[in-house]
């Protein structure tokens, strides 16, 4: 059955859920049974944490424009966000040993995946290989799963795919982490997961395209890899993209439901979704 993962410790659909990305939120959602998405994180003294962007601008309302990297671990641990804090690599890593059945994804953004930052992250992966098999790697280029399955050969890494139009609009923005479906499945080696990114429907010269389709998600099931995605709403949840694209299936939520029940029915392995509860109840009435 398809795994829920929730996104940044975010759940709209509950009046005064914790803040996102705290340990509290993360708590919350694994303790109700899903999985979390989640994205590392860097202090000054080359700690890891957990937390989206690269400052505190967007979550302080611009009450503090410090950036991360000007910040130590212990600094960051002290910034309280609705009476809770965000998680150290060590404290979300616990988390999931006590709670976690399900699948959970650690989001590698581009800019981290140098020499310098691998090496630190490696050093943290070590200490928890236990987790492994509740965890995915995403948004990862060839070079970094090489360097990763050296070290860590039972890691589940997972490029981002997208459709070669988005590839085309977006690779550079996003640092150089989009692949083809084509990419993907000649790299299995190195992929046991893709993590599937529909940006919109807009294809080149004002046609429509779709990358979540049957035969998508039979191509990499049938070369024995297992596909997890984001929902369409995310794109509105998502800071620091290109800044105003959306997705047309989530404008409002009777239309992304509508289109979250069509693409659950293609039998994906995992969705990352801002809204668990919701996406729960489609897949048991699809299971039904």
């Amino acid at each position: 059955m398809t795994k829920i993962i929730t996104h940044r410790g975010l759940d709209p659909s509950i009046k005064n859920f914790p803040a996102e990305s705290t340990i509290t939120a993360f708590r919350n959602h694994l303790q109700r049974g899903f999985g979390i998405e989640f994205d590392v994180n860097f202090s000054r003294d080359g700690k890891i944490f957990i937390f989206h962007d690269a400052g505190l601008k967007r979550i302080t309302n611009g009450q503090d424009n410090r950036q991360f990297s000007e910040l130590t671990l212990q600094e960051i641990k002290t910034l309280k966000f609705g009476n809770s804090h965000l998680p150290t690599f060590e404290e979300l890593v616990e988390l999931i040993r006590k709670h976690s059945k399900g699948v959970n994804a650690l989001h590698l953004k581009s800019k981290f995946q140098s020499e310098k930052y691998l090496a630190i992250l490696v050093n943290y992966l070590k200490k928890c290989q236990d987790i492994f098999n509740n965890l995915i790697v995403f948004d990862v280029k060839l070079d970094t799963a090489k360097y990763l399955k050296t070290t860590l050969p039972n890691l589940k890494l997972a490029p981002s795919v997208a459709h070669d139009y988005d590839i085309e609009r977006y690779n550079d923005f996003v640092g150089g982490t989009l692949y083809s479906i084509s990419q993907a499945i000649a790299n299995k080696e190195l992929f046991s997961w893709v993590w599937l990114d529909e940006w919109d429907l807009t294809d080149n010269n004002g046609g429509v395209k779709k990358l979540y389709t049957n035969e998508v998600f039979n191509d990499f099931h049938n070369s024995g890899i297992k596909v997890a995605l984001v929902t369409p709403e995310l794109h509105g949840t998502s800071p620091g993209l290109l800044g105003g694209e959306a997705h047309p299936d989530a404008t409002n939520q009777d239309k992304l439901f509508s289109r979250i029940k069509k693409i659950i029915a293609f039998g994906p392995d995992a969705v990352c979704t801002d809204y668990p509860d919701q996406v729960k109840k489609i897949i048991q009435s699809n299971k039904a």
